[in-house]
């Protein structure tokens, strides 16, 4: 429970402000409506965003919209799948060798690799 929530009668308060509005010099409201429209030029407009908080509510939100996001996206894959790739390759050719430096000095005997 909040300690300064009031009951406020909302459509009360607007039907208050379009009747004073209407009491108002003309050239107040050309200024008003001039004021607006500057404040809603300067606005800015929110872009969806990468976002953890849409979990429980929208899980589409998630993913990110702007090309930025998508560019950054693919090229994080991209490098994820280069270097798992090169390190199975590493790996693969790296046993390899050590089998054949094996065999090569003796350690393991040729016998083992035949098919009886």
């Amino acid at each position: 429970m909040k300690p300064y929530k009031q009951d406020l009668n909302h459509t009360r308060i607007a039907e208050l402000l379009t009747q004073s509005s209407g009491q108002l010099d003309e050239h107040i409201v050309t200024t008003l409506r001039q004021a607006r429209a500057i404040a809603l030029q300067k606005q800015k407009l929110r872009e969806p965003v990468l976002s953890l908080s849409a979990i429980g509510h929208r899980a589409h939100a998630l993913m990110p919209h702007s090309t930025h996001q998508w560019l950054a996206t693919a090229m994080l894959l991209a490098a994820i799948v280069v270097s798992v790739t090169s390190y199975c390759q590493y790996t693969q050719e790296h046993q390899g060798s050590h089998l054949d430096i094996a065999i090569l000095t003796g350690d393991l005997p040729i016998e083992v690799f035949i098919d009886h």
